[in-house]
């Protein structure tokens, strides 16, 4: 069983359904638009259940920014002019020069105010009688310490792996690290070549 909080258009659920043989995997996208489309790219992949809800520390509904043309990076805590530098950081890595950059991103960051619903990944555990979580995966833009704090003391053994994309902003890579560690992972640290100008981080964490 995966949750995938910060499911997008279902990409990742898909590979965890198709190529890791994954027997569920329950998807979260609190974006209207967005979550559209992931339910149309899972519907026809057995085990795919989906929410129209995001995961945090808490429940309610808040404003997210949208992004219809870089929808990957729509968020809670999006700020469009940082938001595209660091993008186009990686553009600029890749080899395209600034006139390139700024011409492929041309309208992608223009935003869109929508309101949201969020809710604890705990009130997800006990309303679906989830007694072992094999993946938790987090791709949230900058709330992946909102979802870990969603989840209370006595949950945590049911969680045996974490991948996370942290955006390491202020204290956020490091309180994230001594979390995980006080639950009993062991914590690996990667980076993606294409993000080394960035503060974006791949976190992977398994019960030792």
């Amino acid at each position: 069983l995966v949750i995938d909080a910060g499911a997008n258009v279902g990409v990742a659920a898909a590979f965890f359904l198709t190529e890791c043989q994954a027997g569920r995997v329950l998807s979260f996208e609190p974006v209207p638009a967005i979550y559209e489309m992931l339910v149309e790219n899972l519907k026809n992949l057995p085990g795919a259940s989906t929410y129209e809800f995001g995961l945090s520390d808490s429940e309610g509904s808040v404003e997210f920014t949208y992004y219809e043309g870089a929808a990957a990076m729509s968020s809670r805590y999006a700020m469009p002019v940082r938001d595209h530098e660091t993008v186009k950081s990686v553009l600029l890595d890749m080899g395209l020069s600034d006139q390139q950059a700024e011409t492929r991103l041309e309208g992608d960051f223009d935003p869109q105010t929508v309101s949201c619903r969020l809710r604890t990944l705990s009130s997800v555990i006990a309303e679906e009688a989830i007694d072992r979580v094999d993946l938790l995966k987090i791709d949230v833009e900058r709330a992946e310490l909102d979802v870990l704090r969603g989840i209370e003391p006595g949950h945590w053994p049911a969680i045996w792996q974490v991948v996370a994309e942290v955006h390491d902003e202020g204290d956020r890579l490091a309180e994230i690290r001594r979390l995980l560690k006080s639950k009993g992972f062991g914590i690996h640290l990667g980076q993606e070549d294409n993000m080394r100008s960035t503060d974006v981080f791949v976190l992977y964490a398994s019960r030792t």
